[in-house]
């Protein structure tokens, strides 16, 4: 009679699952609703702040406009007074000399409709439109009296007038000339159109409801763009915002102000008064306007938040329906269990029983129910207890499988079982209890223990060749850590000797100009480059080997890398006399690509530099192709073709071997290490591509390989070539900016300091990375450079003191040594650095990230 199943069924379970996972569905969503809420709200005050900004900007850059017209009008008046005052002490102040002055000033000034001058009566005598028929008085005008009050001391710009001559809209610039006594002579008076005006205000982008004014100071309207329809928008108009009136009335110079005037629409003004004039000027923009790329935003918002709230109801339907079938599989299997011919069991890490089949509970002579939760204290003798109690702790202490056999008596006499027992874990991956079976093998007892002798030496040996394989796998971890350490030091050994030799001898380039000298120099450079060249090949292939290199993925455009591969080899090959042929791009690899320029350049370096090696005469051409192409990446092949002494077929198989060339007698004749192509093969590996080559002897070769790279976005995202050097910039703009270095070695600090100092920088050095941080402490810097590896404190402690307590927290500080391994980079990185710049120094790089870093401390 089979004993009844206890605990909840999977209906049960399943009904509070769904509970919990609406529960769950709707809080995520709601938590997802807020996020978006407070998203969208701070993107609008962005957006009013980007705009009010705009605003002020664009109302700054009009002023200027105005301002440089009138002073422009200005000095045209001024010019004909002093031609007018000249012409009255010589007393030749003839008609025709006059109109001829004012003809040429109107020819300079297209801003000016006309240059009229009146007598000191205020009848206009000469100028464009005068009729000395029909005589036109300014004596009525206000600026006339003033002038007669104080003759040839100030330009005066009167409010917007039809004119008497013109019939037009104008705005009168006056200056009073004097006779050849001194006395008041007239005045002349330069008519400009309000037009011009509105012509100034054309250029600027408000929006479709913003708009741009120019006012007098006297609450009148010039002019308005776009034009407003209405008595609002007539020349004259002193319809003006309260706002607006105030600003006038407290004269400040500018401000802003939100306002509905004058088409009860609300606008954010920005409000300037132009210098040297009576104008005032002000710059409008409308919510609906820069609020547009906001309102969009909502929208998109909306839209993702209806996606997500689908994703996650169909996620959710998704787990209920892989509830519902793990709730069959465990059914089934409760079902598979109970059923076993074996008895079967499992226990809980205290050791109680869980769970057990129908044949354990007739092996135990009791139901489930008074099995489960129960100890094998509650159902044996003590001492046969504590003998289960130790098996059991043995299979805690080592996770895992446990087979032992166990002699049991009972009314059928002595029978020999063996226990197979096993360790499951819970979901986190932490041991949950035991499971176990048991086997009744009494008859094959015998056969056991007849093998029982031979089971024993084979674990033995098994153990034997375990441990030695523990001690093999220590000894190979061991060895690949001192080679990492090897390397990492070797690279620092070596470039940093390297960076005070190749610096010295541009510091003596630089300060000698004896020609012999010069030259001698210059084979000294080349050969320290080559010596460096050599260093970075033995270390690019030693982290390749150590799987330490990693790829750069930075937008670029392969022209670019196409032109370096020209500066850096065409001379090279104009000395052998060979024809250097790149092929013109297709264009899809034309656009910007997502990428290793720096690696995918060395690729091409080391293959045109072999083909002009070993080219004595002919061509080397370069060719790329577009071999795959999809929405998200390009698939380029890349072809250097030669006509050079060919390879033998017996060779092709080891080029790309390290250390290994075609034939070894060309390392006499030719040299190199035999390292660029093997390094080349490996780079294109880790680019996703392969690398072959085809090759004849006596007719050339032609090498190739494939690289897969991701399309940018967009090509904006490669910035502008600069068209001044980052030398010239810092010595013009952050000369006497005060910097500290931090460097131990003798020779490369001479010649930071000197590289420094040259464009204008004051250098305090520091030996070390405790004199660094004190130094740091008592003085404020605008940027610091660090060495690494330094006696008493390195560079990298030295960075998070600094950061920690000091003058200069936010001080950019730039990692400037030799240790130019990535995890150095992120070492750095991580101790507060700023940039990561490798020795050698190329002093070019130094100049460009100096201004980058010292002009963000600037704008910042």
């Amino acid at each position: 009679m089979p004993f009844p199943h206890p605990g909840p069924t999977p209906r049960q379970y399943g009904s509070a699952f769904q509970r919990w996972l609406v529960i769950g569905v709707v809080a995520l969503n709601l938590v997802m609703v807020t996020i978006a809420v407070q998203s969208l709200l701070a993107s609008r005050e962005r957006a009013i702040a980007q705009a009010g900004g705009n605003a002020m900007n664009l109302a700054a850059l009009l002023e200027l406009s105005v301002a440089d017209s009138a002073r422009r009008i200005d000095l045209g008046l001024l010019s004909i007074v002093d031609v007018l005052e000249s012409l009255g002490s010589e007393r030749v102040l003839s008609d025709e000399a006059i109109e001829r002055v004012l003809q040429q000033h109107l020819a300079r000034h297209p801003a000016v409709d006309a240059f009229r001058v009146s007598n000191r009566d205020g009848l206009l005598l000469w100028g464009k439109g005068v009729d000395r028929q029909a005589p036109v008085s300014v004596a009525d005008r206000a600026f006339f009296p003033e002038h007669q009050a104080a003759p040839g001391q100030r330009l005066i710009v009167g409010e917007p007038v039809l004119g008497r001559v013109s019939k037009m809209w104008v705005v009168a610039f006056t200056r009073s000339y004097r006779l050849a006594d001194g006395s008041f002579g007239g005045v002349v008076t330069a008519a400009v159109t309000l037009d011009h005006f509105t012509q100034l205000l054309r250029p600027l982008l408000l929006g479709e409801h913003g708009f741009a004014a120019i006012h007098h100071q006297e609450r009148v309207l010039l002019t308005r763009y776009p034009a407003l329809a209405g008595a609002a928008g007539e020349p004259g108009s002193h319809d003006l915002p309260a706002e607006f009136v105030a600003m006038l009335d407290t004269r400040v110079d500018s401000a802003s102000f939100q306002s509905t005037h004058p088409d009860q629409r609300q606008r954010f003004y920005a409000y300037r008064r132009i210098q040297h004039t009576p104008f005032v000027l002000s710059v409008a923009i409308a919510p609906e306007d820069y609020l547009s790329d906001w309102h969009r935003e909502i929208r998109h918002t909306l839209f993702l938040l209806l996606v997500f709230f689908g994703a996650t109801v169909f996620a959710a339907w998704m787990l209920r329906r892989y509830w519902w079938q793990i709730s069959n599989q465990t059914l089934f299997l409760d079902t598979l269990i109970d059923n076993l011919p074996l008895p079967f069991f499992y226990k809980d890490v205290e050791g109680r029983y869980q769970g057990c089949n129908r044949a354990f509970e007739r092996l135990l002579g009791k139901p489930r129910s008074e099995i489960v939760g129960k100890s094998v204290f509650d159902m044996a003798p003590t001492a046969i207890a504590n003998r289960y109690h130790e098996k059991d702790a043995e299979l805690f202490a080592r996770p895992g499988t446990q087979t032992y056999d166990w002699v049991t008596s009972g009314g059928d006499g002595v029978r020999h079982v063996i226990f197979h027992k096993a360790t499951f874990l819970d979901a986190d991956g932490s041991v949950a209890g035991i499971l176990g079976g048991i086997t009744d093998v009494t008859e094959f007892k015998r056969i056991q223990e007849e093998l029982q002798t031979h089971r024993d030496n084979l674990e033995a040996l098994v153990a034997e060749r375990t441990e030695q394989l523990a001690q093999a796998k220590e000894a190979a971890e061991a060895a690949s850590q001192a080679k990492s350490a090897f390397l990492a030091n070797m690279s620092h050994e070596l470039r940093t000797p390297m960076s005070g030799v190749m610096g010295m001898i541009d510091l003596v380039w630089c300060k000698t100009a004896d020609a012999r000298a010069r030259e001698q120099l210059a084979k000294a450079k080349q050969s320290s480059r080559h010596l460096l060249e050599l260093i970075n090949d033995i270390l690019d292939i030693s982290k390749i080997e150590a799987q330490r290199m990693t790829l750069e993925k930075t937008a670029f455009r392969l022209a670019d890398v196409l032109d370096n591969l020209h500066v850096l080899v065409a001379h090279r090959a104009e000395e052998k006399g060979l024809a250097l042929q790149l092929a013109p791009l297709p264009e899809p690899a034309r656009a910007v690509l997502l990428g290793d320029p720096l690696r995918l350049g060395q690729v091409l370096i080391n293959l045109v530099g072999n083909a002009v090696k070993f080219t004595e005469s002919g061509s080397v051409t370069v060719d790329v192709a577009v071999s795959e192409e999809t929405p998200e990446q390009l698939t380029l092949r890349c072809t250097v073709a030669d006509t050079g002494i060919g390879i033998q077929a017996e060779d092709l198989g080891r080029v790309f071997s390290a250390f290994e060339q075609a034939d070894s007698s060309m390392s006499r004749r030719y040299g190199g290490t035999g390292l660029g192509l093997a390094i080349s093969k490996r780079l294109v590996e880790l680019m996703g591509g392969e690398i072959g080559v085809d090759s004849e002897p006596g007719r050339g070769s032609r090498f190739w390989f494939s690289v897969r790279l991701d399309k940018a976005d967009a090509a904006g995202e490669l910035a502008a070539n600069p068209q001044e050097t980052a030398e010239t910039r810092l010595l013009r703009e952050f000369s006497g900016a005060r910097v500290l270095l931090v460097e131990d070695e003798p020779i490369n600090s001479e010649v930071s300091c000197c590289l420094l100092e040259d464009v204008g920088l004051v250098v305090d050095l520091a030996v070390d990375g405790a004199e660094a941080v004190a130094m740091a402490r008592a003085n404020r810097y605008a940027l610091i450079l660090m060495d690494m590896q330094m006696p008493n404190l390195n560079g990298v402690d030295a960075t998070r003191a600094i950061r920690a307590d000091s003058l200069n927290g936010d001080t950019p500080i730039l990692a400037m040594t030799a240790n130019a391994y990535e995890e150095d980079r992120q070492a750095c990185f991580a101790a507060g650095m700023n940039e990561h710049i490798g020795k050698p120094i190329n002093p070019d790089l130094l100049f460009a990230c100096l201004l980058r870093w010292l002009g963000r401390r600037v704008t910042g």
